[in-house]
C-alpha cells in the first residue's frame, strides 16, 4: 500500500506501528507530523521524533504504539525473574479517568496493590528519578551562572526534542543538559543502588518502566538501563487482561527502596514543571528567593524573568518544535535569546503524550489541560514539593553518590550525546559521539 498521504513509518521503527490494513490513506497524520513538528516531509519523508502524536490523530486506529506489554506477562508469568515496575508521574492522572475516579480521588493505592498482586516484586514511582532530574540538571545550570558564561542549557527530559536536536541541530547538542531524564535517572539508580541494597544481580532482575510517551521506547536504548518501556495506553491492555479492576484492589504503598518523590517531581508530566522545579531548587542552591516575573505566556510558550543576586536570568518553556525553532536558530546568529529553556514536544507537555489512552479526537486538548491541572494539585498537595527536600533523594547522596554533579554522579546520572544527523541522510554508519 502506498505511503504518500500517510506519514512514513519504518517496520523497525521502536516507537510507533502502523496497521496497515486500518489505514485509509486520509493523510491526517502526515498533517499532524507536519503541523507539529514542523519537519518538511518532501525532504525528510522517512525522518521520526517517535512522539506519537500521529498516533492521537489517527481517525481508524490505524497507528498503535509498538506494543511490548505481552513481552512484560511473560516475565511475569513464566520466568523466575524479579520484576520491577516504574510509574511515571503523567499515567496516574490518565489512569484515574480510565478507571473511572473522580478527580479527587487516588487511584495510586489500588494501582500499586493491582501491579503487586499480578506479580510485580517491586512498584516504584518515577517522581524519585524526577527529582534526581532536578538536583542534577539545577546543579548544572548554577555552575553555568556562577561561571558567568552567557550560554543556553535546554533541559534534556522529552526524547522527541532530544530526537530532534540531534538529527537537524547537532552543533547545538552543546547546550543540552547532560543530566539523564527522569527515567534515565531511575534506571541508573535501579542497576546501582537498587541492586547492591537489595543484594540482587542484574541478569535476575527486569526493570519495567510505564510511561505517556512513545518516544521512551528508542531513550531506554539511547540510555541503557530499563528492560522494557510500555506506554499508559498498553498498561490498561495489561491490567485488562489480567482482569483488574481497579476500585477492587487491595491498596498498596510503592515500595520504601526509592520512594514517592516531591511534588516538583510530580509536575514534571505538565508544560512549564521541570523549569519550575529547577528554579524551586535552584533558589535553595544559591540561598536567596527569586523574584519571578511573567514576561510572555501563550498556549505554547511562556517567558520567566528571573531576578537573582548574581543576575537576571530569562527561562523560557515550549511546547512543540516550531516554538524551538527560532530559539535555535537565534542561536545561529550568535544570540542567546534564554538562559534557560524547557522543551516539551507534546501539548501541554507528557500528559499530552502519544502513549496516552485514546479519547475523542477534537477533545484532547480539554483532556490534557484537566491532566495538567491534576499534577498540579497533587503537587500543591504534596508533604514535600521541592526535590531537595527530599529525604531519600538525600540519603542516596549521603550514602552512595556524595553530591550532585560529583564524579560518581557524572559516572552514572549524566549522558552523552550522539549526532543523528546521519540517519537522516540515511547512512547509519556514521554516527559520532559528541
Amino acid at each position: 500500500m502506498g505511503q504518500k498521504k500517510a506519514v512514513y513509518i519504518d517496520k523497525e521503527n521502536k516507537c510507533i506501528n502502523r496497521i496497515i490494513e486500518r489505514c485509509i490513506e486520509c493523510g491526517i497524520c502526515k498533517k499532524t507530523c507536519i503541523e507539529k513538528e514542523k519537519i518538511d516531509r518532501d525532504i525528510y519523508e522517512k525522518t521520526c521524533l517517535g512522539c506519537g502524536q500521529c498516533i492521537l490523530s489517527c481517525p481508524v486506529g490505524a497507528l498503535t504504539p509498538k506494543y511490548q506489554y505481552k513481552k512484560v506477562l511473560d516475565y511475569l508469568h513464566d520466568t523466575n525473574k524479579v520484576v520491577t515496575i516504574s510509574l511515571a508521574p503523567a499515567v496516574r492522572v490518565s489512569l484515574r479517568e480510565a478507571f473511572g475516579y473522580d478527580e479527587d480521588e487516588n487511584n495510586l493505592p489500588q494501582l500499586i496493590g493491582a501491579l503487586k498482586r499480578i506479580g510485580f516484586d517491586y512498584v516504584f514511582d518515577v517522581t524519585f528519578g524526577a527529582d534526581l532530574t532536578v538536583m542534577e540538571e539545577a546543579t548544572e545550570f548554577l555552575g553555568i551562572i556562577m561561571d558567568g558564561e552567557h550560554r543556553p542549557l535546554f533541559t534534556s527530559c522529552c526524547p522527541a526534542w532530544v530526537s530532534y536536536v540531534t538529527k537537524f541541530y547537532p552543533q547545538y547538542t552543546c547546550y543540552l543538559s547532560t543530566a539523564k531524564s527522569p527515567i534515565g535517572m531511575q534506571g541508573a539508580i535501579l542497576n546501582s543502588y537498587f541492586l547492591e541494597k537489595e543484594n540482587l544481580k542484574k541478569e535476575d532482575v527486569i526493570h519495567v518502566v510505564v510511561a505517556p510517551c512513545t518516544a521512551k521506547k528508542q531513550e531506554i536504548i539511547d540510555v541503557p538501563g530499563m528492560d522494557i518501556c510500555i506506554t499508559t495506553s498498553e498498561l490498561l491492555l495489561l491490567l485488562k487482561e489480567e482482569n483488574v479492576n481497579l476500585k477492587e484492589e487491595k491498596e498498596r504503598n510503592f515500595d520504601a527502596l526509592l520512594s514517592e518523590g516531591s511534588g516538583a517531581a510530580t509536575i514534571f508530566g505538565r508544560k512549564g514543571g521541570v523549569s519550575e522545579a529547577v528554579l524551586r531548587t535552584l533558589s535553595f542552591l544559591m540561598g536567596e528567593p527569586f523574584k519571578i516575573k511573567t514576561l510572555e505566556e501563550t498556549e505554547s510558550k511562556r517567558v520567566l524573568e528571573v531576578k537573582t543576586y548574581r543576575k537576571t536570568l530569562k527561562v523560557a518553556s515550549v511546547w512543540g518544535m516550531k516554538e524551538v525553532g527560532p530559539i535555535l536558530e537565534a542561536l545561529e546568529n550568535g544570540e542567546v535569546l534564554y538562559d534557560f529553556v524547557e522543551v516539551m514536544n507534546c501539548e501541554n507537555g507528557c500528559v499530552g503524550g502519544g502513549g496516552q489512552p485514546l479519547g475523542t479526537i477534537n477533545l484532547q486538548s480539554e483532556q490534557t489541560k484537566k491532566r495538567m491541572n491534576n499534577l498540579s494539585k497533587l503537587d500543591r498537595r504534596a508533604r514535600i514539593r521541592c526535590s531537595h527536600e527530599n529525604m531519600d533523594v538525600k540519603q542516596v547522596y549521603d550514602m552512595y553518590f556524595m553530591y550532585p554533579n560529583s564524579p560518581l554522579a557524572k559516572a552514572y546520572l549524566h549522558r552523552d550525546y550522539f549526532t543523528k544527523k546521519s540517519i537522516i541522510e540515511e547512512d547509519s554508519s556514521d554516527i559520532e559521539v559528541i
